[in-house]
């Protein structure tokens, strides 16, 4: 019974929400979540890219 109330207030919410409003939550998540893995992955490329400038 609740779990179906809880499930009810969810779609109802996620029904009202717009594509724009979807993009921008997504956004949202993506640079609180992930901004350290873009910042990594630029370092630890160019020091690959360093090293294989090197080597070769």
């Amino acid at each position: 019974m609740l779990s179906s109330q809880v499930e009810q207030i969810i779609d109802n919410r996620l029904a009202e929400l717009t594509p724009e409003q979807v993009k921008d939550i997504i956004q949202e998540m993506i640079h609180k979540h992930l901004g350290w893995l873009v910042v990594w992955g630029g370092v630890f490329g160019g020091l690959i890219g360093l090293i294989t400038t090197f080597v070769f």
